[in-house]
């Protein structure tokens, strides 16, 4: 007798320990919920916000571009400090392949392509016309030093 409510207590026990994790797994998957919806609506706004001012902001003069390469071969334009494999893309999108090219922006062009890349400031910052300068003339940089090594 006293072995069957001790089983009988187990069971219940265990049971209510079922239920318990039960329903908090349940809530936890609401709140993941309620919290990926207001993530998405943030990102959302967020993206149409930052659209918005990008666009209105979006002076400066608009960089000579190339149809494509000179001589069909481009600059590794990555040997330049906060251009990678996206940034490279985007600059090639927008008719830049060679490091005379960055060298030779303006101040108006570079507000230009600032608005462009959606990185107000970067160019300045990482000084890519000084780097693409000195690439352009066949000498290196610290950065396309440590770039090259690991190629």
């Amino acid at each position: 007798m006293m072995e069957t409510l001790i089983y009988a207590i187990l069971a219940i026990l265990i049971i209510g320990v079922i239920l318990y994790l039960f329903n908090s797994k349940s809530d936890n998957i609401d709140n993941c919920h309620r919290e990926s919806e207001a993530t998405h609506e943030l990102h959302i706004d967020k993206k149409e916000s930052n659209s918005e001012n990008l666009s209105m902001d979006k002076d400066g003069k608009k960089p000579e571009q190339l149809e494509e390469p000179r001589d069909g071969a481009k600059d590794n334009l990555q040997l330049i400090k906060g251009v990678g494999k996206v940034m490279e893309g985007v600059l090639n999108e927008n008719g830049i392949y060679h490091f005379d090219q960055i060298a030779n922006w303006t101040d108006e062009e570079i507000k230009w392509m600032n608005s462009t890349i959606y990185f107000p400031g970067k160019i300045e910052r990482e000084d890519w016309r000084g780097q693409a300068k000195d690439l352009a003339e066949g000498k290196s940089t610290e950065y396309s030093k440590r770039v090259a090594k690991k190629h």
